[in-house]
């Protein structure tokens, strides 16, 4: 998101991402990776609870991504924050999302991760803020 985040704001989108540590964490994290858009803790996870973003296993954690999108699973072994996963409130095997509200609250697009490098394309997040 990061590298296209003038891409979203040109189309009038505002980019918020929301993790699994607390709101301190969450600001340290964003300070470390240079992350200029708001980033929120979610230490209990309810967020992840309501959008019914799943859980992954062993499998799921370690082999599936190497045989599924070896490159996608180099890029995320790469950018792992390992100090995060012994964190107490972070749940390595929860899996990530990403939703699309318009203006008015209505969620225009959500997307459940089926496993660590299921992540949509950003062409395709930026056709959906374009058609609001």
């Amino acid at each position: 998101m990061q590298g296209s985040l003038g891409e979203f704001e040109a189309r009038g989108a505002r980019v918020v991402a929301v993790g699994q540590g607390t709101g301190s964490e969450a600001a340290e994290i964003a300070r470390t990776l240079h992350v200029a858009y708001p980033c929120f803790g979610d230490p209990e996870h309810r967020a992840y609870d309501v959008l019914e973003l799943g859980r992954t296993g062993l499998f799921g954690l370690t082999l599936q991504p190497f045989l599924e999108d070896p490159a996608g699973a180099m890029r995320n072994l790469a950018q792992a924050d390992l100090k995060a996963s012994v964190n107490p409130r972070s749940d390595v095997r929860r899996l990530a999302g990403v939703m699309i509200v318009d203006r008015e609250g209505t969620v225009r697009y959500l997307h459940r991760s089926k496993n660590t490098t299921d992540v949509p394309a950003t062409e395709e997040l930026l056709g959906v803020v374009a058609a609001l």
